[in-house]
């Protein structure tokens, strides 16, 4: 499978700053704090909005083996929209016959201590 796409809300109607990154395997299995261990696969401008979806195009897909799995880390510097959850960390929020979504954390600011526990409220585009 490869994740082509990445559709995201934002906190509100503005211009930002947006970066995706992406390691390989879960983020509890390595320092998840540290910049140098995640791939860039997206930086540019985008205008977010927090009633619509807006799809960002990936410099480089993000290739997935069957059985394995990948962590996400996506950055707006005018905040994005992601919903809180009182659901433990890394439990399946969202399953379908190629993959599952697993509850995350969020920062508040890049590569910054864990801030809550959040699901994506996005969309995540692929192929498999």
């Amino acid at each position: 499978m490869s994740i082509t796409s990445l559709d995201i809300m934002g906190k509100d109607d503005k211009d930002s700053d947006v970066q995706v990154y992406y390691q390989h395997g879960s983020y509890d299995k390595f320092d998840a704090l540290d910049k140098g261990k995640w791939i860039q696969v997206f930086k540019g401008k985008v205008r977010l909005d927090p009633d619509e979806l807006v799809n960002i195009e990936l410099a480089k897909d993000i290739t997935i083996r069957a059985g394995g799995s990948a962590s996400l880390y996506v950055v707006s510097k005018k905040g994005l929209l992601f919903t809180k959850t009182s659901s433990k960390e890394f439990s399946i929020y969202a399953h379908n016959t190629d993959f599952d979504v697993q509850v995350g954390l969020s920062t508040k600011k890049e590569f910054q201590k864990p801030d809550k526990l959040a699901e994506f409220a996005g969309r995540i585009v692929y192929e498999s």
